[in-house]
């Protein structure tokens, strides 16, 4: 009998695998548009065909190769490791059903929870009600313990770590930038705005961040990392610190006047929190959050081509210490019966930041509006009453959104082809709504 079930598995395997095999990735994708990196198989055999092949240069943002590369991404670029705890923890679980979850989709179309998942390309799906796992999912030949490229989650974490140090009295919101990082003079996009200012993004900087245009900001930013495709003929600074110092203020705007979402602010308050600390961002993250986690296994930072830690977007972690993370922020900051974040430090990111400067800058939108969000210590903040949260987003469908509230938190990997649509967001947020009103009757 079982000669037989693993007869029929090796079957359906090899069936799959020549089907992949004998057929393009644009075929496979029109027939059915959500297929797995397996299916497509990409990365699959020996001798790799060169349609089905990731590499450096399509690696980061490039569907579908996406798929299998966010499970991967060190394979292709410099990275650093974050050692776990000495001492693991196994997170409690109360395993429920949430197969009767409907989900609105961006054209109003209710949908299951397994097409929701399924149609918004998850890898990894985590969900902690008090302390416990109540749900859990792995799609695309994720595990519990595979890192995932977390791209903008990151900042979040940097964040964090900026307003730790500043709870423990090493530098002020108040102070000048230039009061920490004197090299950033020349940088009128940081010179004469406040540390505060820069964590909040509401400094003002010339930079765009759009990710489809290769003469962007965020495009040349991922050049000079090393990361994305240089534009021929044009001269780009050697290595991001090189590169922020040459970031100006944008014209039309004074430093806190609106809230700008660009990524190289964070490698600023990067740069102001390790020299506060007197350490990188991978020991603090170490030192002060995964050590105390009960984490386990794998996690990594990406570099740029001169080993220099990529805050804006180089975290690579697994969904269970993700989930360990967020079960502890949902706690006050208290994990295993340790304070490891001060609760004051998380109700400043839950109280949110300046909900007019968010208003009045470009990145309210109709799924995120002036008036009920906000962005406080690279952290998103939801004000809408009964509904609040806060959250941490990375392009491609990266989300750990917390309700303190409801005692909810969700963790969320995914491989989206897009970097972001105001559609595929609407129906990630929709899921995570539609998840925490079940578990809150």
């Amino acid at each position: 009998m079982k000669r037989s079930i693993i007869a029929l598995a090796l079957v359906g395997l090899f069936s799959a695998s020549s089907y992949a095999e004998s057929h393009d990735i644009t075929q496979v994708l029109k027939e059915t548009p959500y297929a797995t990196a397996a299916e497509l198989g990409i990365m699959e055999g020996l001798v790799v065909p060169k349609s089905k092949q990731v590499t450096k240069e399509n690696a980061l943002q490039t569907p579908p190769y996406n798929r299998w590369s966010y499970q991967h991404m060190r394979m292709f670029y410099p990275s650093a490791d974050i050692q776990p705890s000495q001492s693991p923890i196994d997170l409690e679980k109360d395993l429920q059903d949430l197969s009767h979850i409907k989900v609105k989709n961006s054209d109003g179309v209710m949908r299951s929870f397994a097409d929701f998942l399924t149609e918004t390309w998850t890898d990894s799906l985590i969900v902690i009600k008090g302390d416990k796992i109540v749900s859990e999912h792995y799609l695309n030949d994720m595990t519990p313990d595979t890192p995932h490229q977390m791209m903008s989650v990151t900042k979040s974490f940097g964040g964090l770590l900026a307003l730790m140090a500043i709870d423990e009295g090493k530098f002020n919101e108040h102070d000048p930038v230039t009061l920490h990082v004197p090299e950033l003079k020349q940088a009128s996009g940081f010179d004469g705005a406040t540390v505060g200012q820069v964590l909040n993004m509401t400094n003002s900087m010339d930079f765009t961040e759009h990710y489809a245009d290769p003469t962007s900001g965020i495009r040349t930013y991922g050049a000079v990392l090393g990361w994305t495709a240089k534009v021929e003929g044009v001269e780009y600074p050697d290595n991001l610190y090189s590169y922020l110092q040459t970031l100006q203020i944008d014209q039309a705007h004074k430093h806190g006047d609106i809230f700008h979402y660009q990524t190289p602010k964070t490698d600023v308050v990067n740069w102001i929190t390790n020299r506060a600390n007197e350490q990188t961002f991978q020991q603090a993250m170490e030192r002060q959050l995964w050590s105390k986690l009960g984490t386990s296994g794998e996690t990594y930072v990406l570099l740029d081509d001169n080993a220099n830690l990529v805050a804006g977007g180089g975290l690579n972690a697994t969904p269970m210490n993700l989930a360990k993370f967020a079960t502890m922020m949902l706690n006050d900051g208290e994990f295993n019966g340790e304070q490891v974040v001060s609760k004051g430090v998380i109700d400043q990111i839950a109280a949110g930041g300046n909900k007019e400067a968010f208003a009045n800058g470009p990145d309210a939108s109709e799924n995120m509006p002036g008036g009920e969000w906000s962005y406080r210590a690279q952290w998103w903040v939801k004000h809408t009453p009964g509904a609040e949260a806060f959250m941490a987003i990375g392009i491609h469908g990266q989300w750990i959104y917390i309700d303190r509230e409801h005692d909810i938190a969700i963790i969320k990997q995914s491989s989206a082809p897009d970097s972001v649509t105001p559609e595929q967001e609407a129906y990630d947020l929709n899921g995570l709504y539609a998840i925490v009103a079940a578990l809150s009757k």
